[in-house]
């Protein structure tokens, strides 16, 4: 699955455990292409920083879906495609 849409945040140089081994992440705040008032929380692993600013378009590879029912949040665990590496 892809999520594409338009970077509104990132928070470069964060780590965290997953699937029991530590990864750098860059978390990530997407406006969706097709509703841009829907906004999307994602995490893409493996990278300190992400090639793409703010306002820039974004596609980024859905590894894994969290959903956080105590906070009603979905966050897409993801990678950035070799395309846009």
């Amino acid at each position: 699955m892809l999520r594409i849409g338009t970077l509104l945040e990132k928070e470069p140089g964060l780590r965290t455990i997953f699937e029991g081994e530590e990864h750098a992440y860059v978390r990530c705040v997407l406006a969706d292409v097709v509703d841009p008032e829907r906004h999307l929380e994602c995490r893409v692993l493996d990278v300190s920083d992400i090639p793409i600013s703010i306002g820039e378009p974004i596609t980024l590879e859905v590894i894994k879906v969290v959903t956080e029912r105590r906070h009603g949040t979905v966050r897409f665990d993801c990678r950035l495609p070799a395309t846009q590496q």
